[in-house]
């Protein structure tokens, strides 16, 4: 536990831009002390850390969230796994619910399409990025005005915001893993998005 609380306090400095020389003089400390904390030499005191999350701009109860959320190992055993089916097509979630929370969610799911089904939505993007493994079939990727084709074996990868639908315009099943960052809480089972 001690490891990972340096890492992740690296993590957010490093993504604020900031050095630990700013940190410091923001949060009161020294900087000698704070890299000793991101190195996991010494555990700060519950005020220091306080000190350093209010520079950071990050509430206490939603660091302790995420800190939960990261440390967490979920398995979900082939039979277990959440099963949305429709006429043409089916979704398995792939990934734990504590996945699809904090600041580096995401969602992960295995995609089946019958022949002539399509998902997505040709007027509407979405935040985010996705990333699609093909294991069976072949199916076009419309991406905004260009078309893409790929088949089993391919990986294919996009920012979301673009309109996009996923078209199985061949006569065989259309198998594919898919992952979609970050899980902002929109249903990934519905029309609009993938």
């Amino acid at each position: 536990m001690k490891t990972k609380l340096g890492a992740l306090l690296r993590a957010i400095r490093t993504s604020r831009q900031l050095t630990i020389k700013e940190v410091a003089a923001k949060a009161g400390v020294s900087s000698s002390l704070l890299s000793q904390i991101e190195r996991n030499r010494i555990s700060p005191s519950l005020d220091t850390l306080l000190q350093i999350l209010e520079v950071y701009g990050v509430p206490p109860n939603k660091f302790f969230k995420d800190y939960e959320t990261n440390s967490r190992v979920e398995i979900i055993r082939r039979d277990d796994r959440k099963i949305y089916q429709r006429k043409g097509f089916k979704y398995e979630k792939l990934c734990g619910d504590s996945q699809a929370r904090g600041n580096h969610s995401f969602n992960a799911f295995f995609m089946e399409l019958s022949p002539g089904q399509q998902r997505g939505d040709a007027s509407d993007g979405h935040l985010g990025r996705e990333l699609g493994i093909v294991v069976e079939g072949s199916a076009q990727l419309v991406y905004g005005e260009e078309i893409y084709e790929i088949h089993k074996g391919d990986s294919v990868s996009f920012f979301s915001e673009i309109p996009h639908v996923i078209k199985n315009s061949s006569d065989q099943i259309f198998q594919a893993y898919w992952v979609v960052t970050p899980a902002d809480g929109e249903d990934y089972f519905g029309d609009k998005t993938l």
